[in-house]
């Protein structure tokens, strides 16, 4: 079961004029002072910092310069991944824009791996002059000695963990060196602080959006320069001015106002799969264009290798799925192995990273290939799977990585081995709580609290992301009025609930269907609420991260057969269970017996009484379209009804798309008139088949 840890003590003090919840939002991310909230809810240009502090800057800007100046051909080396395209892009754009001659390359993921190597460098040697990397190049010291010794000059961008020693370039820049104010730049973000001292604020102004791509999709923190760029680069990306990222956008099916996400889940992984199933400078090159028409081409392209990169990973992961449930162990193990023949290796990481999320265990996809295994890890906190890798070194031909991430390369013939060196290496030095999933959450809060006003100062907080996580709030104890399965495959969660206070709220739990059928009555929730825009209406809805039972059981329902009256909000609940059952199997025209009532009904004869004939039906729904009621008692009293009998009245009409209501603060909104039948409604159907 998943525990629920707060990030830190909230401090509820108001601050800067804001209510106590959000000053202590502002709080935990290291704000105190009305100065430093006014910059980071207001990200401004003026707010990034001189890029001729970054060490080195002054003298990269002079080569340059004379490159330019003497017509030297300029060749940029990038990287595969989003971060690597978008900073090929935002540099050798930058360069053209100086009148440089510039061309680019881009390592094959499979062929050459990350980074600088010998034979393409002297592939291109007498075609550059002056060699710029990007998002690479800090640790190929080799390779730096063999491009000078091949005429070439050499400027390394790169924002990677610096070596011991660094290559013998001509400058070397890295946010890392020296006391560069920000030291979580991306490498797309050093290309900008290049264009920066280059052009000035108009020239990297018009560059933000590739940085701001790269910023979110390399999972840096989104705070100081990285918060700004990827606050004015989204709205740039909104504003459709570079045809490659309006495409893009198209084929995504994504509107304005964008958010972090639509970077990190939708746009970023379109880009990725060019490296990952063919060739990475397909990414440059729509960056790059200014024609629609080519951006159009190459955007369907890279949608459709998407889809069959989604395919792919699917494919894996269900087959590494397979072995480790087929393993008799495998609930005992500390970490999970899978291996396959020919598994595509630019995959096996996300494989990983979607089972290692289920389980909650460190996990390793291997791909089989002439004798070798090579794989990618993917570890939970606590578990800093390099240093347990390490203890094993001497299986591995090569690996490499940091805590939670790393790839290796082994003997095939070694796997069992290293399956059963590694799980006893963690067993040794990890601790159990380690393997026990756990969510953390901000404030706890009322469902009170979610309001429009909430939502308008939640958007102050975005974009949200690594270093800035999306808010999440923790409501107890909430009774569960509906929760039914949602979506194509059924896969999702929609939940109705009902807070301490009566306060109803919509919710959303993606891939979490299967919660549906455990019958919980009450529940803990966290989340964080949002808008729902649905028929031209925007309401609140709870996006849910994490469900569990409560940790204090209110359900105070008697058993089937007694006579216990439920509370409004007991009862609610009940008709969710009941929205349940019809989901999971439909109720047969004959009567059902008691046998049929979930555990934790009310009364048999106190049921009955609910099952209302159609005539008192429409006698209500007169009642409600004719008058606007203030509170349950009063409706009721107007009926002549209890109130157990006008929710139940309540509850068809919802079901059947007559109304929308809400029990605190009270209010029912009349929807379309929709021709219906109250046997339409699962709950009135069910209480009329029980005599």
């Amino acid at each position: 079961m998943v525990s629920f840890i707060p990030r830190s003590e909230p401090d509820l003090t108001p601050l800067a004029g804001f209510p106590g919840w959000f000053s202590a939002l502002l709080r935990a991310r290291g704000i105190r002072t009305e100065e430093a909230a006014e910059a980071f809810l207001h990200p401004a240009a003026e707010q990034l910092h001189d890029p001729l502090l970054m060490p080195d800057m002054a003298k990269a800007v002079r080569l340059i310069r004379a490159a330019v100046e003497n017509r030297d051909p300029i060749l940029v080396w990038g990287d595969y991944d989003v971060d690597g395209i978008s900073a090929t892009a935002l540099m050798v754009e930058t360069l053209r824009e100086e009148g440089a001659d510039v061309s680019f390359y881009l390592p094959d993921r499979h062929g050459e791996g990350y980074g600088l190597n010998e034979e393409a460098l002297r592939s291109r040697a007498g075609n550059a002059r002056l060699l710029i990397t990007v998002d690479c190049g800090i640790s190929n010291h080799r390779e730096v000695t063999l491009a000078r010794e091949l005429g070439m000059k050499v400027i390394v961008t790169d924002h990677h963990q610096l070596p011991e020693t660094l290559p013998e370039a001509d400058a070397v820049l890295n946010p890392l060196l020296g006391g560069y104010p920000f030291r979580s730049l991306c490498g797309a973000g050093v290309a900008l602080k290049v264009c920066h001292a280059l052009q000035g604020p108009e020239g990297m102004k018009k560059r933000l959006d590739l940085a701001a791509l790269a910023t979110v999709a390399d999972i840096v923190p989104l705070l100081d320069e990285n918060r700004v760029i990827v606050t004015l680069g989204l709205r740039q990306i909104a504003a459709g001015l570079r045809p490659g990222l309006k495409a893009l956008l198209d084929t995504a099916d994504i509107t304005p106002p964008l958010a972090s996400e639509d970077l990190a889940f939708r746009l970023g992984p379109r880009l990725n799969a060019a490296g990952r199933l063919e060739d990475a400078s397909q990414g440059v090159r729509l960056l790059l264009t200014r024609e629609e028409g080519e951006a159009r081409s190459i955007a369907l392209h890279l949608d459709r290798l998407n889809r069959r990169r989604q395919e792919e990973e699917r494919e894996i992961t269900r087959q590494a799925l397979i072995q480790i449930q087929s393993d008799p162990r495998s609930e005992a193990r500390r970490v999970l192995i899978a291996q396959g023949e020919g598994w595509n290796p630019g995959l096996i990481g996300l494989a990983a990273g979607k089972i290692c999320e289920r389980f909650h265990r460190p996990t390793i996809v291997l791909t089989l290939q002439d004798g070798a295994a090579t794989g990618s890890c993917r570890s939970v906190p606590g578990v800093d799977i390099f240093r347990m890798l390490s203890l094993c070194g001497e299986l591995f031909l090569r690996f490499g990585g940091h805590e939670q991430a790393a790839g290796l390369t082994l003997p095939a013939d070694r796997i069992d081995e290293l399956r059963e060196r590694l799980d006893e290496a963690i067993r040794e030095h990890c601790p159990e709580d380690c393997f026990r999933p756990t969510e953390a959450y901000d404030l706890e809060m009322p469902f009170s609290l979610f309001t429009p006003e909430t939502l308008g100062l939640l958007d102050l907080l975005e974009p949200c992301g690594f270093g800035n996580p999306a808010p999440q709030f923790l409501t107890r104890n909430v009774s569960a009025q509906e929760l039914r399965r949602v979506g194509r495959d059924r896969s999702h969660l929609k939940l109705t609930l009902l807070d301490g206070a009566g306060v109803r709220m919509d919710g959303i739990a993606f891939s979490m269907g299967e919660i549906a059928e455990k019958g919980w009555d009450r529940l803990d929730v966290l989340g964080c609420p949002g808008r729902n825009e649905w028929n031209g209406r925007t309401t609140v809805q709870l996006t849910v991260r994490a469900i569990r039972p409560a940790e204090a059981d209110a359900d105070g329902l008697s058993r089937t057969g007694g006579s216990g009256q439920p509370s409004a909000p007991e009862l609610i609940a009940f008709f969710g269970k009941i929205r349940a059952m019809q989901e999971k199997a439909p109720f047969p025209a004959k009567k059902t017996g008691t046998g049929f009532l979930p555990a934790g009904a009310p009364g048999l004869r106190f049921l009955k009484t609910l099952a209302l004939p159609d005539d008192t039906l429409r006698g209500v729904y007169r009642l409600i379209r004719d008058t606007r009621f203030r509170s349950l008692s009063e409706l009721a009293a107007s009926a002549d009804l209890s109130e157990a009998q006008v929710l139940t009245a309540l509850r068809a009409f919802e079901e059947t798309s007559l109304v929308r209501w809400q029990l605190q603060p009270f209010g029912i909104q009349l929807l379309p008139p929709v021709r219906c039948s109250m046997d339409d409604s699962p709950t009135l159907r069910f209480l009329r088949t029980l005599g």
